[in-house]
C-alpha cells in the first residue's frame, strides 16, 4: 500500500553477477571501514566510477557485506538503486516510501505505521512528503546505526538530486549514506565536504571474472586442453577491456560465438576497445531528458567531435551562444560549466 517500487529482486539479480572476490579491494580499503565504523568525519561515502566499472554490482556487493556483519547495536541497512527508465515512478516521494517498506519488511509495523495506513489507505491518497519524511525519520531513531546505499544518482531526475541528497541527509545523525554515481561535476558539488572513493575495476577483478567466464560452457569445451590459448585469451579480453567490466563482458559474448580454435583467435584479433553497447544506453538517456536539454547536449558532442583540438570550457560555451543570423553574441545565450557537463551523461568530462 506504501509503494510498489521494490529493490530487493534487484539487489539479488545484480549480486548474482559477482564472480569469485571482485571488489574485496573496495571492502578493505580504508575510506570504506571509516565509512562502516562511523570515524570517518563524514557519514556520506561518494563513490564516482566511469560507464561499465560494475558501480552498480559494487553496490550490491556493499549491501551484502553489511548484510553479513554482525551488529552490537540495533542496525538497519537500506538501499535504492535509481534507473532513469524508471524516472516517472522513482520520485523522492516513493523513494521514501520504498525505505519505509523495507524497514516494515524487515522490523514489522509499529504504532506510527499503523496509524499512516489506517488514514492513506483507504482514502487511497498517497502520504505528503512532509508526512513521510518525519514519520521515517521518526522511525529511524529507534536504531543505533542506519546504512542507505544509493546506487546511479546519476540516473535520477537531474533537478531534483540536490533535494534527494539533502532529503536523506536529513533523515537524522544515525545515518551513514554511500552514494555510486558516474562523475559529473554538479554530482560532485553534492559531496565536496565529504569523502570520496573511486570505483575502478582493478585488472585481477577482471581478470577473476574472465578466467571465471572460460571456465564453463562452450569456451571451456573450445580451449580444453590448450592453456597457451586459456592465457592468450585471457591477457587480449584484460588489455582490451581497459578498466570496464561491462567490455571484458561483451568480449567474452563475442568470443562465446566461435565454433572452432581458428574462429576464436580471429574473433580475439578484432576486439574493440570500445563501449559502443555501453554508449547506446547512455545516448539513450541523454536523448530522453527533454527537448532543449537533449539538443544541447547534441550540439555539445558535435563541436566536441569535430573540433580540431580539445575545447576549452569558454570557447565551447561561446560556440554553443552563437544564434545563426546575429553579429552579435547575447551573454543570455551562455551556458554554466556544470550544465554542460551534466546533460551529456558522463560521457563529457571537464579536466
Amino acid at each position: 500500500w506504501l509503494t510498489g517500487l521494490s529493490f530487493k529482486s534487484i539487489q539479488a539479480e545484480k549480486l548474482s553477477q559477482r564472480v569469485g572476490d571482485t571488489g574485496c579491494w573496495f571492502l578493505e580499503s580504508e575510506q570504506f571501514q571509516k565509512w562502516v565504523d562511523g570515524s570517518a568525519p563524514s557519514s556520506c561515502l561518494w563513490c564516482p566510477g566511469h560507464p561499465g566499472v560494475g558501480k552498480t554490482i559494487l553496490a550490491s556487493i556493499v549491501i551484502d557485506y553489511l548484510q553479513s556483519l554482525d551488529y552490537e547495536e540495533k542496525t538497519l541497512i537500506l538501499n535504492i538503486f535509481c534507473d532513469y527508465k524508471s524516472a516517472a515512478t522513482q520520485t523522492i516521494a516513493n523513494l521514501l516510501c520504498s525505505l519505509l517498506k523495507q524497514l516494515v519488511q524487515d522490523n514489522g509495523l509499529s504504532g506510527p505505521i499503523t496509524s499512516l495506513y489506517n488514514q492513506f489507505y483507504f482514502d487511497l491518497t498517497p502520504p505528503a512528503l512532509s508526512v513521510l519524511t518525519k514519520i521515517l525519520s521518526q522511525e529511524l531513531k529507534s536504531f543505533s546505526h542506519v546504512y542507505i546505499v544509493l546506487d546511479a544518482l546519476d540516473e535520477f531526475t537531474d533537478d531534483k538530486q540536490e533535494e534527494l541528497i539533502n532529503k536523506m541527509r536529513s533523515l537524522g545523525d544515525n545515518i551513514h549514506l554511500l552514494v555510486t554515481s558516474r562523475e559529473i561535476p554538479k554530482i560532485g558539488r553534492l559531496f565536496e565536504e565529504d569523502a570520496r572513493l573511486d570505483i575502478q575495476a582493478t585488472d585481477a577483478d577482471i581478470t577473476t571474472f574472465v578466467a571465471d567466464k572460460l571456465s564453463r560452457g562452450d569456451l571451456a569445451n573450445l580451449i580444453n586442453g590448450c592453456d597457451d590459448l586459456g592465457e592468450v585469451i585471457l591477457t587480449g579480453v584484460v588489455e582490451k577491456a581497459s578498466g570496464m567490466f561491462l567490455l571484458a563482458s561483451l568480449h567474452m559474448d563475442s568470443l562465446t560465438q566461435s565454433t572452432n580454435q581458428k574462429i576464436l583467435k580471429d574473433i580475439l584479433k578484432e576486439l574493440p576497445d570500445n563501449m559502443k553497447n555501453a554508449y547506446d544506453e547512455t545516448m539513450e538517456r541523454v536523448y530522453h531528458q527533454g527537448k532543449y536539454k537533449s539538443a544541447l547536449a547534441s550540439c555539445i558532442f558535435g563541436w566536441i567531435v569535430f573540433a580540431r583540438r580539445p575545447l576549452t570550457v569558454l570557447e565551447l560555451q561561446h560556440a554553443l551562444a552563437v544564434e545563426l543570423g546575429t553579429m552579435t553574441l547575447n551573454p543570455d545565450n551562455l551556458c554554466s560549466e556544470d550544465l554542460l557537463g551534466s546533460v551529456c551523461g558522463g560521457l563529457v568530462v571537464i579536466d
